[in-house]
């Protein structure tokens, strides 16, 4: 499996669509901020419209073939182009999804968005959302590279408008894939990346992340690592540390612990289990690595995470 496949993996994601939105000028759309396990994204089918981010005070223009996704979970207000006030809004039931208009005949809408959310459902720390910015944006129509992204779209939007048997389960695994997509339409677009991301776009360093996720318990070294990215020590060394913000070993461990976290909330492995398949000899090496990393003990944590699964 791929390494962008490996980590995106981690995140346990369920997506979901939410809400049809047709539009006419002078609206304004608040939304609580959510976060850190859960994303909200929107997608612009038709027309325009503009994402204000009081946190960034900046807003970011979207336009008709355009997907947002606010991947912390950020408080945000959806907003027409236009200043003027436009009539008030209400929501009404729909087939496949609840509409929220503010026209008397929402066929006349200037804009058609579809809005949704990602979830995490592990809500445990991931180097993946750590080096995600604010906000994401993609474009999917016209661009280089974003066919697939394009398609799916196009896909969700037909299940929508067509009402056929079964269009709302079609659509919410749909949500699933784009969530994937829209991350690796955001690595062509912005090749200065930081963390997991910042190795993933380099083609030299990227052997070693493989590496690592691939074969979590081996023992790497350094030393190894370098090999395997054809550099030496020193060369590997420095260009990991520019790109990822920290040293091998270190992210290394991050990974580790975050497979630890998986395979103990699934709560059938035991410490020294788990310690042994993200290569801890030592049970009480693991442990203690465990915790500076979760803040809580092995057991603790398999613990709480069946508290959650047993009332999630």
């Amino acid at each position: 499996m791929d390494a962008l496949s490996q980590l995106v993996a981690t995140l346990e994601l369920r997506g979901r669509m939410d809400l049809r939105c047709l539009f006419g000028p002078g609206f304004s759309v608040p939304h609580a901020a959510i976060g850190p396990w859960r994303a909200p994204f929107h997608v612009v089918l038709a027309g325009e419209c503009e994402v204000w981010l009081p946190a960034q005070r900046r807003a970011i223009a979207l336009r008709q073939g355009s997907l947002l996704v606010l991947p912390h979970g950020d408080a945000h207000v959806v907003r027409g182009v236009s200043a003027r006030r436009g009539p008030a809004i209400r929501t009404d039931d729909g087939p496949v999804l609840p509409l929220k208009t503010n026209l008397a005949s929402p066929q006349a809408a200037a804009l058609d968005l579809l809005c949704g959310e990602f979830e995490f459902a592990g809500r445990r720390r991931s180097s993946v959302l750590d080096a995600l910015p604010a906000h994401i944006v993609a474009p999917f129509e016209a661009a280089p590279g974003a066919a697939w992204l394009r398609g799916l779209v196009g896909m969700m939007a037909h299940e929508i408008e067509q009402q056929q048997p079964g269009a709302a389960a079609i659509v919410a695994g749909l949500c699933g894939a784009l969530f994937t997509l829209a991350l690796r339409a955001h690595l062509a677009q912005q090749p200065q990346q930081r963390g997991v991301l910042g190795l993933m776009v380099r083609e030299r360093l990227a052997p070693a992340l493989q590496a690592m996720l691939s074969e979590p318990q081996r023992p790497w070294t350094v030393d190894e690592m370098a090999r395997r990215c054809h550099l030496s020590r020193a060369t590997f060394a420095r260009q990991f540390q520019q790109a990822a913000g920290c040293g091998p070993i270190e992210l290394l461990t991050t990974l580790r612990m975050e497979l630890a976290s998986r395979l103990l909330a699934q709560g059938n492995h035991d410490s020294a289990s788990v310690g042994e398949a993200v290569g801890y000899r030592s049970e009480a090496a693991f442990n203690r690595a465990f915790a500076r990393h979760a803040g809580v003990t092995p057991g603790r944590f398999r613990r709480a995470a069946g508290g959650r699964i047993a009332t999630g």
